[in-house]
């Protein structure tokens, strides 16, 4: 019923309406804020992880154009030193990524590991034993924490055809030369519970 008089106000009815009418609208504006909120949250956990990602791919792409024909002697044959297997890749360098890594040459190691994701090991060239007792894990650094499914495989460069083969080992020593570029694959978490399977290839100079 509406108030008698000329003041015209309103009914029970009416206020009753705008009430539940401002109830709905405020609990509309807390669910947008919070979905909003979310949004913003997973966007930054996807910018953080694609910085970690980006950084450690940079790091494995100097490491591995840094890798050097200079000749040492592994299993008693004088050659460069550059072993690649499918989850391991252990190689000669004169310029290592890192100062963390000391100067001059250095041995470096990229392998896979299930508590540390991807890892770079290093050590000194000329050492107790020869590079033939070097394993590639001792006092290694991980670069890519969580990385999983990691694996190495190697060119030669094109061939008349101009197709790029790859094969999954790489001996410089029997081969008498670095190969041409290396292929890294890799799988990492992604913020929004998926995984993120990343490939890229880093040419090496010189290789080939």
């Amino acid at each position: 019923m509406r108030a008698r008089g000329g003041n015209g106000g309103f009914t029970l009815l009416e206020m009753i309406v705008a009430m539940t009418l401002m109830a709905a609208m405020a609990g509309f504006l807390a669910v947008a804020f919070r979905m909003a909120s979310a949004s913003t949250e997973r966007g930054e956990a996807v910018t953080r992880q694609m910085a970690r990602l980006r950084a450690g791919i940079a790091i494995v792409e100097r490491a591995v154009r840094s890798a050097d024909a200079m000749p040492l002697t592994a299993a008693d044959k004088p050659g460069p030193y550059f072993l690649g297997e499918r989850n391991r890749l252990r190689f000669l360098t004169a310029c290592p990524p890192s100062a963390a890594y000391g100067g001059g040459l250095r041995l470096l190691s990229l392998f896979g590991s299930d508590a540390e994701g991807l890892a770079l090991g290093d050590a000194p060239p000329f050492r107790a034993g020869g590079v033939d007792a070097w394993k590639g894990t001792e006092g290694a650094r991980p670069i890519l924490p969580g990385a999983r499914k990691i694996a190495f495989s190697y060119s030669g460069g094109p061939d008349k055809d101009g197709a790029w083969g790859w094969t999954d080992t790489w001996d410089a020593a029997e081969k008498g030369h670095l190969p041409a570029a290396v292929r890294v694959e890799l799988t990492t978490n992604d913020p929004g519970g998926g995984s993120l399977k990343t490939a890229f290839v880093v040419p090496i100079f010189g290789g080939g």
